[in-house]
């Protein structure tokens, strides 16, 4: 089954948990969505929970016959492109019972030309059964997208891998995500540079590589070449291991 059928059937976004409880008396700020309660975290889009509802609203139910469980909710957006010729852009929601949601953003502009992921952890409110005093956990937002990564089994070529990254360091064009929520992107500068900066890791990948894995202090012609512009330009498959540990939609359905 090729991808955009796995997409197809996976489809969705279904509707936000109350989670008014949770937040209450906690000090949480926390944002309506669509008659829901969506608490901010650290890292978040302002625009994100108006993605979260838009595709509540305008996307389809997709549960069925996914594999996923009745437990999960999802829905999918469709955007059919404005010439008719092929290039929807795809927006995948999965939530889980715990308030976790997961939006894969099948458009133009992912890292690499690769779909790339949004993902949301709500605060959560717990107490310590040894204590018996109340914990919070902050929560969490960050992109999940495919970066290169060297292969350090065999020096000077590199392959791609899942890595979870907040939204400074994300090279995945979110502004166009914006400007599909919200019709406008708000910061035009913020847009430009990560599009440089696309561009430039696009047609050299060894320097993402550099700026995200100090170069290791061994022997001549290994990983620290990637400096030099490495020993090859061969570009592995696209589907590399994953030890980030980052629990991926991506892996789920492609791996």
């Amino acid at each position: 089954m090729d991808r955009r059928t796995l997409l197809k059937l996976l489809g969705g976004v279904a509707a936000l948990p109350a989670l008014g409880k949770l937040i209450k008396g906690t000090g949480i700020k926390s944002i309506k969505t669509a008659g829901k309660v969506l608490p901010k975290v650290s890292g978040m889009p302002d625009w994100f929970p108006s993605l979260v509802a838009k595709i509540e609203k305008e996307g389809r139910l997709a549960n069925q016959g996914t594999g996923f469980g009745d437990n999960l909710k999802v829905k999918e957006l469709v955007i059919p492109s404005k010439t008719g010729k092929g290039g929807d852009e795809i927006f995948t929601k999965i939530e889980y019972p715990d308030g976790k949601i997961e939006i894969q953003a099948d458009i133009e502009g992912g890292a690499y030309g690769r779909p790339f992921e949004l993902h949301y952890t709500p605060p959560k409110a717990d107490m310590d059964v040894t204590t018996g005093k109340p914990i919070k956990e902050p929560g969490d937002f960050s992109i999940v997208e495919q970066r290169p990564k060297s292969d350090y089994t065999d020096p000077g070529q590199f392959e791609f891998d899942y890595e979870a990254v907040s939204t400074d360091e994300a090279l995945s064009n979110i502004e166009k995500v914006e400007q599909i929520t919200t019709g406008k992107i708000k910061n035009l500068k913020e847009a430009e540079a990560r599009a440089t900066q696309r561009k430039n890791y696009d047609t050299n990948p060894y320097d993402d590589i550099s700026n995200r894995y100090p170069e290791p202090d061994y022997a001549d012609g290994g990983i620290a070449s990637f400096a030099y512009g490495g020993l090859t330009k061969t570009v592995p498959p696209a589907m590399g291991p994953d030890s980030q540990g980052v629990e991926s939609l991506f892996r789920r359905r492609y791996s």
